[in-house]
């Protein structure tokens, strides 16, 4: 299993916009066979603007089959559009 936890912040006022592009993202890859779960987070009580993806798959090939997808493609191109910054991305994996 490999874990994924990225973090961005949005631009003000494009909060609603990157959460739209978030939650469609996360719907399409939970339907992904290889999928275990995919989620878009906020701390609580924290900086409305500041998100995270958590995602777990079942291997690394998995992981590099969805970053191929359409669905991953244009998101991340649309998403890169309105963070401030770029994604800050950490890969995990069992020990």
């Amino acid at each position: 299993m490999i874990a994924v936890f990225a973090k961005c912040t949005v631009v003000k006022g494009k909060e609603k916009e990157f959460l739209d592009l978030a939650h469609n993202l996360a719907q399409k890859s939970r339907e992904e066979n290889a999928n275990i779960s995919y989620d878009v987070l906020c701390e609580k009580d924290k900086s409305l603007n500041e998100f995270y993806f958590l995602e777990k798959w079942q291997d690394k090939k998995a992981l590099d089959l969805h970053m191929q997808t359409e669905h991953f493609v244009k998101t991340i191109e649309a998403v890169n559009k309105i963070i401030d910054g770029e994604l800050e991305i950490h890969l995990y994996e069992n020990v």
